[in-house]
């Protein structure tokens, strides 16, 4: 098990406000960031891509329709997974395909 800092932040370097802010600017990320903070464990990016849409439309991630999770993988792998792994808030495993969190000081606090 990781050990986690005070804020949150299991390197002990917390990130910057503004690094923050950035990152939860978005819906989508601030959902994927929740999700996987919940999780607390690896997370293949087309199931993490169901359950988002599975919380946006509050319905379960087996109604999500294929179109809209792989519309919402391609989209997780193009503009929002680099902006997270190059903040180290979360990593992605090429080989499984699955993306685990890093850094809780990111997780939006509402939903922690």
């Amino acid at each position: 098990m990781a050990t986690t800092s005070s804020n949150g932040d299991r390197t002990g370097h917390g990130l910057p406000e503004e690094v923050v802010a950035d990152l939860l600017s978005n819906d989508t990320r601030r959902r994927a960031l929740s999700i996987l903070a919940d999780r607390d464990e690896p997370v293949v990016v087309s199931d993490l891509a169901a359950a988002v849409l599975a919380v946006e439309r509050d319905i379960e991630p087996a109604a999500v329709p294929d179109t809209a999770r792989d519309e919402l993988t391609e989209e997780l792998f193009t503009e929002h997974l680099p902006k997270l792994t190059a903040t180290d808030t979360v990593t992605y495993d090429s080989m499984v395909g699955t993306v685990e969190i890093q850094r809780y000081d990111a997780v939006p606090t509402t939903n922690r």
